[in-house]
């Protein structure tokens, strides 16, 4: 990757206020550099980071900028959104309501929201918030993700989840799911008597006075110190993009905040569900929320020192994992714009956070390798070499990916206007394919989500999002009826349509 330029690598080394407190010495000497030296490594414009340690704050910082190619550098109180680590804060906000005796972890969801209709009727009678939690409930790995994107709202989201089929046999294989932290919140939130964000306010972020965090995209827009997401350029640097909405799925990934206010958080969880004197959580709930509850693969996704030597669970909100013989207690997060990720070690009542403004990266897998290899007195150089390779190799899968299913053999069997038309299906509803300036586009859902069809082969097209999402390619299969046209479109993003408009 690209180094940066001299003047961002001065704008890394602006120490924010509440910097690396004057009494940590070892291991943390020489702490500061490195990560100044990761963040020009790894091609990341700005970063924050902060390490806490029995009930101290030992850093709480900023390094680089807020948005590439301009001054404004990031700090302790620069907002970033923290994407899947969100997840965290819905698991402690639904054991707020264990600890009252309200929900229980493995009472059917159904008997406080009703509503839920999974694929199959067995899981729907007896899937509980610990499998959702756990990613045990059968959904498919991030099935469902589209329906935030085309715009529809919670409930709308939803009612259409029992049309989304499974992947896995219920609790017997993990499967990573956005929608199911959703249910899980509006589980929270039905029994509570109030949004999922106004739960979040009153029992958590207020509580442990997290001032500066928030629970929408738009929350940017009350600061000016905020940090801008971006994508890698073509050529070296960085592209600033907008931040995403993620607010119809909210509690899988909608909260931003800070690294001084995440302080507040690790050190409620590492003193077990109490902050300053005041108890928020039980250490009964705590040590729930930490426990493995689903066994999983070690992925290409978990970079070292996570590997299949480790062991690798979900908790509750956490994933779980040994190193140098401790415990690792950990949760990462990605979106388009952003990386996160907060990690633990409660034996040594320690934690991290590093919250990173560039899609992608591995900076924060590898400052908090190189924390914890300083933590547990181990050798970090051979880590931080692979997660370097690591990253390398899934840019380089996705430059590489192809942008056509294969070499085109054949044109379409019907000019372009043909394809054109209203298709639909149950899960993600109407599907709107339109010719503009000659090129196919495709839109759908409230939000009239979509981008173009580009031709693969005879009548195979390749499916393109939005600029800033980072995906493999996705196609689109049109199949011709009897009477020469149109009927059926195969997809494996948008699942198969059947054409309804009238010119069929």
């Amino acid at each position: 990757m690209n180094r940066l330029p001299t003047v961002l690598l001065t704008a890394m080394l602006t120490i924010s206020a509440a910097s690396t407190s004057a009494g940590a010495a070892e291991p943390w000497d020489g702490f500061d550099e490195f990560v100044v030296n990761q963040l020009e490594r790894y091609g990341v414009p700005g970063a924050a980071v902060a390490i806490v340690q029995d009930d101290k704050v030992l850093v709480s910082k900023g390094y680089g900028v807020r948005a590439y190619g301009k001054p404004e550098t990031v700090n302790e109180n620069t907002l970033f959104m923290l994407a899947s680590l969100t997840k965290s804060y819905t698991a402690a906000l639904l054991a707020t309501f264990v600890d009252e005796g309200s929900i229980g972890w493995d009472e059917p969801v159904i008997t406080y929201l009703p509503e839920v209709v999974l694929y199959d009727p067995y899981p729907t009678r007896v899937v509980t918030t610990r499998d959702f939690l756990a990613h045990r409930s059968g959904l498919p790995p991030h099935g469902g993700n589209l329906l935030e994107a085309l715009g529809y709202d919670r409930p709308e989201i939803l009612r259409r989840l029992r049309y989304l089929k499974p992947e896995y046999t219920f609790r017997e294989e993990a499967g990573y799911s956005n929608p199911g932290y959703m249910i899980a919140g509006m589980t929270a939130a039905r029994v509570g008597g109030k949004s999922w964000e106004d739960l979040m306010r009153e029992r958590i972020l207020t509580p442990l006075g997290m001032t500066h965090s928030g629970l929408s995209h738009n929350d940017h827009e009350k600061t000016d110190n905020y940090a801008s997401g971006h994508v890698s350029a073509e050529g070296g640097g960085a592209n600033v993009i907008a931040w995403p909405n993620h607010d119809g799925m909210g509690p899988a990934g909608s909260i931003t905040s800070t690294v001084s206010d995440q302080t507040h958080f690790l050190r409620m969880l590492l003193n077990k569900g109490t902050f300053e004197g005041k108890r928020l959580l039980s250490e009964e709930v705590i040590e729930q929320m930490f426990e493995p509850s689903m066994v999983s693969e070690v992925t290409f996704t978990e970079l070292p020192p996570c590997d299949p030597h480790s062991g690798f669970s979900y908790g509750l909100g956490w994933n779980n994992f040994h190193y140098a013989g401790e415990e690792i207690i950990e949760k990462g997060g990605a979106q388009p714009g952003m990386r996160t990720i907060a990690t633990l070690v409660p034996s040594k009542n320690f934690g991290i956070v590093i919250l990173a403004n560039l899609s992608l990266t591995a900076l924060p897998e590898a400052i908090r390798a190189e924390a914890l290899a300083r933590l547990l007195d181990q050798p970090s150089e051979a880590m931080l070499k692979e997660i370097k390779e690591r990253e390398e190799g899934i840019h380089k899968m996705l430059a590489n990916r192809p942008k056509r299913a294969g070499e085109v053999l054949a044109p379409p069997t019907l000019p372009l206007e043909a394809f054109a038309g209203t298709y639909e299906n149950d899960l993600y509803g109407t599907v709107e394919f339109y010719l503009d300036d000659g090129q196919l586009h495709w839109k759908a859902g409230p939000a009239e989500y979509g981008g173009k069809l580009t031709h693969a082969n005879y009548n195979v097209f390749s499916i393109h999002q939005p600029p800033h999402v980072i995906a493999m390619p996705s196609f689109a299969t049109f199949v011709i009826d009897a009477d020469g046209k149109p009927a059926v479109v195969l997809s494996d993003l948008l699942g198969d349509l059947r054409r309804v408009d009238e010119k069929r």
